[in-house]
C-alpha cells in the first residue's frame, strides 16, 4: 500500500466559492470550504488528491476520522459516490496500488512537495508543543488547587484558634484553673478506661488458644 503525504493548504482562489468535497451535497454555505487537503505519494510526489474542506470536515481529518479508501489510502470524498456507494479513484483507473514504486530521483524532486513536507513537520512539532503546554498547564492547576486546599485550612485553623484564645481571654484565672482540672480528670479517666481494656485482653488472650494446649496433651 503507498504511503500518503496529507496536507491542510489556504484555498487557492479558485476555489474561494467551492463547497466542502466530504460533506456536500449541493451548493450551499453550511459547509462552505476554508482549505485544501493536499494528497501526494510520499515515494514518488505525484500528487493524487486535491480536497476542498469546511472547517467541521478540516476538524475530522485533523482528528484522523475522515473515511479513507482501504486500496490507496486516499480521503473519501462525495464525488466518488455512485449510485450509494463509494467508488476511489484507484477502482475507476485500475491503479496497481499494491505494486512496489520507484523512488523519485534527487533532480526531480520539487519545490513545491519541499514547502508541504515543512508544513506538515511544522504542524506536528505545535501539536507537540501544544500538547506538552496543556500537560504544563494540567500540572500547574493541580498544583494551585492544592495550594488553595491548604491555604483554606490554614485559614480556618488560624480562625478556630483566635475564636480559642478569645474565650480563654474572657475567662478569669479561678475559672481556667477549674477547666485544667477538669481535663485532667477525664484525661485520668481515659487513662483507666484504657488500662482496664488492656488488662481485658491479656485475660482473654490464653483462653482463646487453650484448645491447642489440649490437642498437644
Amino acid at each position: 500500500m503507498q504511503e500518503l503525504l496529507y496536507t491542510i493548504l489556504e484555498l487557492e482562489r479558485w476555489n474561494l466559492n467551492s463547497t466542502c468535497d466530504f460533506c456536500s451535497n449541493l451548493e450551499n454555505r453550511d459547509n462552505k470550504t476554508i482549505c485544501q487537503i493536499r494528497t501526494r505519494n510520499k515515494l514518488t510526489e505525484k500528487l493524487v488528491a486535491n480536497n476542498c474542506a469546511c472547517e467541521i470536515c478540516k476538524e475530522k481529518f485533523e482528528n484522523d476520522e475522515l473515511p479513507k479508501c482501504s486500496e490507496c489510502c486516499r480521503l473519501q470524498n462525495k464525488s466518488r459516490i455512485f449510485n450509494g456507494k463509494f467508488v476511489c479513484r484507484c477502482v475507476e483507473h485500475k491503479e496497481r496500488t499494491k505494486e512496489k514504486e520507484l523512488s523519485i530521483l534527487p533532480y526531480e524532486k520539487k519545490q513545491a512537495t519541499f514547502y508541504e513536507w515543512q508544513i506538515n513537520n511544522l504542524r506536528e512539532e505545535k501539536n507537540q508543543l501544544t500538547e506538552k503546554v496543556e500537560t504544563h498547564l494540567e500540572a500547574l492547576e493541580v498544583a494551585e488547587n492544592w495550594h488553595k486546599k491548604q491555604k483554606q485550612g490554614l485559614i480556618d485553623r488560624i480562625k478556630t484558634l483566635e475564636t480559642e484564645v478569645e474565650r480563654l481571654q474572657k475567662q478569669t484565672p479561678q475559672e481556667l484553673i477549674k477547666e485544667i482540672n477538669e481535663l485532667k480528670i477525664q484525661l485520668q479517666k481515659l487513662q483507666q478506661r484504657n488500662g482496664q481494656l488492656i488488662a481485658q485482653v491479656e485475660v482473654k488472650e490464653p483462653k482463646r488458644w487453650s484448645w491447642l494446649k489440649v490437642i498437644k496433651n
